[in-house]
């Protein structure tokens, strides 16, 4: 795959703050054409650095739901078959291999505690996991996607 110069890196960005933002917006912003923003936009998409585009939507404020943070300790040689079978489960968004006392970390969603509690059984029973640890989650302070550029590749200049 071809490198990411500072314009595509900005035109990323920017796309994923708001992905509606004009061509013109973007040429004007980046400091390019809009034929140029186009032609990237459109070689960004082929090749898969864009992989679509979509709507953010408000959470529903008048659905209760319990959110928690599930982490496993698992027998190493079942993590590949542990990560199948937690895929299983709608209820969780998001799993993660981590460092630390734990192997995976799980983000969670379940419309009632007794169902976090019914999850929690199920996925203590798979072969491989040892433990599960839950954090309820009280509240949200706030939320965000890091934009995190690459940094550049230092240059050796014999």
């Amino acid at each position: 795959m071809r490198k990411l110069d500072s314009i595509d890196r900005n035109l990323l960005a920017l796309l994923q703050d708001d992905a509606r933002l004009a061509t013109s917006e973007l040429a004007r912003r980046v400091g390019i054409a809009r034929t140029t923003v186009s032609e990237r936009v459109a070689r960004l998409e082929r090749e898969g650095r864009i992989l679509g585009y979509t709507a953010l939507v408000a959470e529903d404020t008048d659905v209760l739901e319990t959110r928690a943070v599930l982490n496993l300790t698992c027998d190493r040689a079942a993590c590949r078959s542990i990560v199948a079978a937690l895929q299983s489960y709608p209820e969780i968004e998001e799993c993660l291999s981590v460092t630390g006392t734990y192997d995976l970390m799980c983000l969670v969603r379940t419309p009632h505690q007794e169902d976090l509690d019914a999850l929690i059984d199920d996925i203590s029973v798979l072969p491989g996991v040892q433990a599960v640890d839950a954090t309820i989650a009280m509240a949200t302070k706030f939320k965000r996607r890091a934009h995190i550029a690459p940094a550049p590749r230092l240059q050796v200049v014999c």
